[in-house]
């Protein structure tokens, strides 16, 4: 289940407020056989993060579904996605086991879908919270309960602005759990703006340095399935993204623009603009977008490999108070 884009809602007695984590999805099923985590496109994460193994003997004899968040923290114990960028595409055991100990990660939980037997997915939300509460998981350094609290959405929103948290998740108290949906009876607001965008071309540093990105040309899809150009980002690139993007965008170039736009072959200064087959998406913070225009003040953040290209459309503001 996913959350619309919003302002927090006028009728805040009916909804219950938690903290929007900086991280990705992930579905845990456990059962007396396997303990298996998948991410939001389906793919078994599980080896990837071996700490949270331990998360089945806190389950003891429960068969159940759980929802959450997979975090990394960083210097300050804020969630950080660059960090956990470093763990999301590890595979190899040795690489896997060295990141165990310098990029700790916490599974944050936030809901339960099925416990012993029984699907909790039409029950509201406060029954689920309860029972999520109830299976009294120990305590540990890599899962947490996710805090919720009922009709304090604007100071939440405003700790979270305050320690550097992507903001807010309003959840109505008699919401049911909708799978796959990205329904109105959740709602994200942001302290800061940021979304996922298709990366559909680059070009290269203005130096000339064949090694390093200067742009990436960003784009969403419409409903009809085009592509179209929204802007480019070009800052919050680390030394060590430039040698893995350049790794993917070199599989993926092409002579045609994937945009439905006609864009120049060049940006400014003569640089050459490659095009890109439109696969990788990218999580990107940015300060506004007009209506109309382009993205403004864009900052890379990381690549997701946890979400389809042709899923990512524009993301609209929900006004408060229309209607559920």
């Amino acid at each position: 289940m996913l959350a619309v884009l919003s302002e927090l809602p006028h009728d805040k007695k009916n909804w219950a407020f938690e903290y929007k984590w900086d991280g990705v999805r992930a579905i845990a099923y456990n059962d007396q056989k396997t303990f298996t985590i998948l991410s939001r496109n389906q793919l078994d994460i599980t080896r990837r993060y071996p700490e949270l193994r331990k998360l089945r003997d806190a389950l003891g004899k429960h068969e159940c579904v759980l929802d959450g968040e997979i975090i990394a923290l960083d210097e300050n114990d804020r969630p950080s996605f660059p960090e956990l960028q470093k763990r999301m595409h590890v595979n190899d055991p040795s690489s896997i086991a060295r990141l165990v100990r310098s990029v700790p990660i916490v599974y944050v939980l936030f809901d339960l879908l099925w416990l012993d037997g029984r699907s909790l997915m039409d029950e509201p939300y406060t029954d689920r919270r309860a029972a999520l509460e109830q299976l009294k998981l120990s305590q540990s350094d890599h899962w947490e309960l996710t805090p919720s609290h009922v009709a304090r959405g604007k100071a939440m929103l405003a700790s979270a602005k305050k320690i550097a948290m992507e903001g807010v998740v309003a959840k109505r108290l008699d919401s049911t759990y909708e799978p796959g949906q990205r329904s109105p009876l959740w709602l994200k607001v942001k302290v800061v703006q940021r979304q996922e965008f298709v990366l559909g071309g680059f070009t290269g540093e203005s130096t000339g340095d064949p090694d390093r990105i200067g742009t990436m040309l960003l784009g969403y899809y419409d409903k009809s399935g085009k592509l179209h150009y929204a802007g480019h980002v070009g800052t919050g690139l680390g030394a060590k993204d430039h040698p893995i993007l350049l790794k993917e965008f070199r599989k993926l170039k092409t002579d045609r623009s994937p945009f439905v736009e006609k864009l120049p072959t060049h940006r400014r200064g003569g640089i050459k603009i490659q095009f890109l087959q439109p696969r990788l998406v990218a999580e990107v913070e940015y300060r506004r977008w007009p209506a109309g225009g382009m993205v403004q003040q864009a900052s890379f953040k990381g690549l997701r490999a946890d979400k389809p290209a042709r899923s990512v459309v524009r993301e609209v503001v929900r006004k408060a108070g229309s209607g559920v």
